[in-house]
């Protein structure tokens, strides 16, 4: 792999409190494959069986469920840096129930479930630090599809919105949130229509809940959900 590329993954989570020295050492020995997909190129199908992990070094891709109608639910946003395919290839069947599609050009690298899990040779430190971060990392999956159902189990659009917020905000740490989707995405994340999601945010600052500049959202009354 090239070195601009090596410099790059160094930044993933998977990575963390691992020195360069030992890192260059871990990368030899896990052997990541470079691809790369255009916009609207397919990563992996629903049905595949998924033995690598995938790393997105830029470009963003979109996981979606897709529907016997031909219509998607989006599962997923993936951005610069995240790992995508770990549950996947953890679990015993490691058939996608997902489609992971390029939204833009992208450049990632996928590392062999295996390796990853296999101590190498020396057994070395950087290793073990891996396989904790790894553990780390689904674990915060875990926590994030766990806010999302409780977002979506709110019955009016205007409490899923709200809770929604509520968990950008940290809970209600902040009162200055940036939302990381267009409407478009926030309306499939929400399982709404795009539209009633812009008029629910129009009313909700005519109702001074909230004040919005684009995607940034300011928090005028923080409600405990």
């Amino acid at each position: 792999m090239e070195e601009k590329y090596k410099a790059v993954l160094k930044n993933a989570y998977l990575f963390q409190n691992i020195s360069n020295k030992e890192y260059n050492t871990l990368i030899d020995c896990l052997s990541p494959q470079l691809k790369q997909f255009s916009k609207n190129e397919t990563i992996f199908w629903i049905g595949d069986l998924i033995r690598h992990i995938g790393i997105i070094l830029s470009g963003t891709a979109h996981a979606n469920l897709e529907h016997i109608n031909g219509n998607q639910t989006l599962i997923s946003i993936l951005s610069p840096m995240r790992v995508f395919g770990d549950i996947l290839a953890s679990t015993k069947t490691q058939q996608s129930p997902v489609t992971v599609c390029a939204t833009s050009d992208v450049t990632a690298v996928f590392i062999e479930f295996n390796k990853i899990c296999s101590m190498c040779a020396t057994a070395c430190t950087a290793h073990r630090v891996l396989l904790q971060n790894m553990l780390r990392y689904i674990g915060d999956k875990y926590f994030y599809t766990f806010d999302r159902i409780n977002i979506l189990r709110e019955k009016s659009l205007r409490s899923k919105i709200l809770a929604y917020l509520y968990a950008l905000s940290s809970n209600g740490e902040v009162t200055t949130v940036k939302i990381p989707y267009s409407k478009t995405m926030l309306a499939d994340y929400l399982l709404a229509n795009r539209s009633a999601v812009s008029k629910e945010l129009r009313k909700m600052e005519l109702d001074g809940l909230i004040t919005m500049n684009k995607r940034e959202v300011e928090l005028k009354l923080l409600i405990n959900i």
